[in-house]
C-alpha cells in the first residue's frame, strides 16, 4: 500500500489543519439586495444569515463601494467548505488552454508571475490558475476570508488590466504533451494509486487531459465517500504532481451523489 494512503487512512488528523468550522452566524457587509445570485431568496436588505461556508463575496460593485474599473472586470470569491481555499471567479479568461499550479513562492517564480504576486499575500500556501478561475489555498483554515479575497482580487484585476503575462515562457516551453501526461498518470494509477485504494473497494480513472489540466473520475468505494476529497488532495494530487510536475489543475468529475457503496458515509473524528 502506498505510504500516502496508509498515512491518510489511519485516522490521524493533519497537523496543519485546524478544527472544522460548524455553522456560524455573522453579518455579510458585501452582498446587497441587488446582487446576482441565482435561485436565492432573501428579505430586502437582509444581511444576517446562517451559513456552513462563507458566502460568495462580491467584488465591490454595490452602490456604496468604490466604482468598478473602466473595463468592468468583475470578480467573485467563493470559499470552500473546508475553509482553507478560496476560488476567485473572473468574468473572463485568466489563462486559457492550460492551467498552472504553484506550491511555494519559489515554484511560482519559475512558472507564473501572477502566482508569485499572490504568494506575497500573508498565509498563502498554494495558487492554481485555470481558465476563468484563480484558487488560493491558505496554510490554515479560517472563516475570515474577506480581506485576503479582496487583496487577491485586486491583484488579479490589475494583472488583467495591464495585460501582464500569467505564466513564464519557460513554463510553456517545458510543458509535456497531453499524450505524455496521460501515459505517465495512467502508470501512476495502475502501479500506485489504485492498488492502494483497492482495499477500500475504490478505483480512480483518468478521464482525459486537456493541455496540462487533468480530469479524473472516482468509482466504487470512492464515489460518494466522505473521504474522497482527502484522497484527491492528499493522495492523487501528490502522486500525480510527483510524476509530472508541470500539470496544473486536477479536477474531479465524479457525481458523488450517485455513489451506491461509499467506504465512509461520514468522516471519522480523527480524520476531520
Amino acid at each position: 500500500m502506498p505510504s500516502w494512503f496508509s498515512k491518510v487512512f489511519k485516522g490521524k488528523e493533519s497537523p496543519s489543519a485546524a478544527d472544522p468550522v460548524d455553522t456560524i452566524e455573522r453579518k455579510n457587509p458585501i452582498l446587497d439586495e441587488d446582487d446576482d445570485f441565482e435561485d436565492e431568496e432573501r428579505p430586502e436588505k437582509a444581511k444576517i444569515r446562517k451559513v456552513v461556508e462563507p458566502v460568495v463575496l462580491d467584488d465591490g460593485t454595490r452602490e456604496d463601494a468604490e466604482p468598478a474599473p473602466a473595463d468592468g472586470i468583475r470578480i467573485k470569491a467563493a470559499v470552500a467548505e473546508d475553509m482553507q481555499s478560496c476560488k476567485l471567479m473572473v468574468d473572463r479568461a485568466v489563462f486559457e488552454g492550460h492551467s498552472v499550479y504553484a506550491h511555494s513562492p519559489e515554484s511560482a517564480a519559475e512558472c507564473s508571475p501572477l502566482a508569485e504576486a499572490l504568494f506575497a499575500l500573508e498565509g498563502v500556501s498554494q495558487v492554481e490558475v485555470y481558465n476563468m478561475n484563480v484558487t488560493i489555498t491558505r496554510r490554515y483554515r479560517s472563516d475570515d476570508w474577506e480581506e485576503l479575497a479582496r487583496e487577491a482580487g485586486s491583484i488579479v484585476r490589475g494583472w488583467l488590466e495591464e495585460g501582464k503575462p500569467v505564466v513564464t515562457e519557460q513554463f510553456l516551453d517545458n510543458l509535456p504533451s497531453p499524450e505524455t501526461i496521460s501515459e505517465k498518470l495512467q502508470e501512476v494509477l495502475e502501479m500506485e494509486i489504485n492498488p492502494g485504494i483497492a482495499a477500500h473497494s475504490g478505483e480512480i480513472a483518468l478521464n482525459r487531459v486537456e493541455g496540462n489540466t487533468v480530469f479524473i473520475h472516482m468509482m466504487g468505494g470512492c464515489q460518494g465517500c466522505a473521504a474522497s476529497d482527502i484522497t484527491l488532495k492528499v493522495g492523487i494530487h501528490q502522486a500525480f504532481r510527483d510524476a509530472v510536475p508541470q500539470i496544473g489543475a486536477i479536477l474531479d468529475e465524479t457525481d458523488h451523489t450517485a455513489g451506491t457503496n461509499p467506504f465512509y458515509t461520514s468522516l471519522p473524528a480523527g480524520m476531520q
